[in-house]
């Protein structure tokens, strides 16, 4: 917190002379109170600082597949702005009705003259409509798609950086272990000072230090593959604990809230889009035309100019054999994406009900987990009070302890297990303000 020092905030006046003259007592208090906001504000934004995970989630925007999405989305955004224009006029010159034998004479023959005409083709305005609400359909669905890989790359990461954490606990755990093995030789060769017969067990805690280096040289192997997975995602291996506890959204039960749903409701709309197109088909395109034509005088005719208009209209003649066909598979694409939407919702429905399950399961069992830790904890230490009074061996605390690391081991397993499906839950699901 901030503090003022008391004097400036008493009630006393007096002035404080700078390059502004003398202020007076309020307008200093009003300057403090100016200060003290400028840093409680400066404050805040230092605590609004991205997070480690938050900052790497933030970086997964500059995957190459991201990318990839975004500039799809863009070329169908363009495209829509390009689908109203119409396409480019032509001008034809001509020498008509010329002689064979010599084609520059335009004096000869009354037919002869030389053209130069004009022609835009006009399309109808309701089919290129169609095809602009068709592009910017395809846009979204590439946005979507965008989205859709944002959460699977997360989920990819978050994955990730929970297998390192629970390697990483893991080894924590197994190094515990072998501490422990150490102290218990430690007791043993006392023991055998003693002349107690003991030198079988040296031989079974030598068995199992060696399982326990396997274990440890397994898990180095599987921290090295979930490195590559990161520097895959991220171009970079970051720290190993940096991972807080992910948790699982809650599904309300709505369908668009569903990436996969509202994937597929965006085909659906780029469907019925290209129905539109196949029904703007059936009506007729346009064009314009305007000809000048100019004939030379003759020996025994004058020279002419003049103009010629025209106005085309294109009849759908043959729409039976050509667009209704097209029109009618169309149409079907229609119901194809229609059932695809439902698919992918009970894909998704199944997906997360499973996610779900996963995730209580392993809420359960850490809570179980910890519950007999505690009461191996308490046997530890009752037993090493008996130890310290001289009732009861070392192995005898060592025991209970080593079963405490088998646990930690479990819990390391099982954390990761509901962070993964936390975020398995979470890919399913359109974030925010998306």
């Amino acid at each position: 917190m901030y503090s003022v020092n008391a004097a400036l905030l008493s009630r006393k006046s007096y002035s404080i002379s700078g390059p502004y003259g003398s202020l007076s007592s309020g307008r200093r208090y009003l300057y403090v109170l100016l200060l003290m906001l400028y840093l409680a504000v400066d404050h805040t934004a230092a605590s609004a600082e991205l997070t480690p995970l938050e900052a790497m989630v933030d970086r997964l925007h500059e995957h190459p597949e991201v990318r990839m999405n975004e500039s799809i989305a863009r070329k169908w955004s363009i495209n829509s702005d390009g689908a109203l224009g119409l396409p480019n006029p032509s001008i034809t010159i001509g020498l008509n009705n010329v002689p064979a034998d010599d084609p520059l004479n335009l004096e000869r023959y009354l037919p002869s003259n030389r053209s130069l005409e004009f022609k835009q083709a006009i399309p109808n305005g309701d089919a290129r409509e169609a095809v602009r609400r068709t592009h910017l359909a395809r846009s979204e669905v590439a946005k979507l798609e965008r989205l859709k890989v944002l959460a699977k790359l997360k989920e990819r990461l978050i994955t990730a950086l929970a297998e390192r954490r629970r390697i990483a606990e893991s080894k924590e755990a197994l190094n515990g272990q072998l501490d422990l093995i150490s102290d218990l030789e430690h007791w043993l060769r006392g023991e055998m000072e003693g002349g107690n017969s003991v030198y079988a067990r040296f031989d079974e805690l030598d068995v199992q230090r060696g399982r326990i280096e396997e274990r440890l040289v397994a898990l180095d192997g599987e921290d090295l593959r979930w490195q590559a997975e990161l520097r895959e995602l991220l171009d970079t291996v970051p720290d190993q604990n940096i991972l807080p506890d992910i948790e699982p959204r809650e599904w309300t039960g709505n369908a668009s809230e569903l990436l996969a749903v509202r994937g597929a409701q965006r085909k659906l709309e780029v469907a019925r889009s290209r129905v539109n197109e196949k029904k703007a088909a059936l009506s007729p395109d346009y064009a314009l035309g305007m000809a000048w034509q100019q004939r030379e005088s003759g020996s025994n005719f004058d020279g002419q100019d003049w103009l010629t208009f025209k106005f085309t209209v294109s009849i759908p003649f043959w729409a039976d054999s050509n667009q209704r066909p097209r029109l009618i598979a169309a149409e079907e694409a229609v119901t194809s994406a229609t059932a695809e939407r439902e698919h992918r919702l009970r894909e998704a429905r199944g997906k997360y009900d499973d996610a779900m399950a996963d995730y209580r399961t392993s809420d359960n069992l850490l809570r179980a987990l910890s519950r007999r830790n505690g009461r191996l904890s308490e046997l530890e230490a009752a037993n090493r009070r008996r130890y310290e009074a001289g009732d009861g061996s070392l192995e005898d605390v060592i025991r209970p302890a080593i079963q405490r690391t088998e646990i930690a081991l479990d819990k390391a397993k099982q954390r990761a297990a509901r962070t993964i499906s936390a975020a398995r839950i979470n890919a399913l699901l359109v974030e925010d303000g998306s």
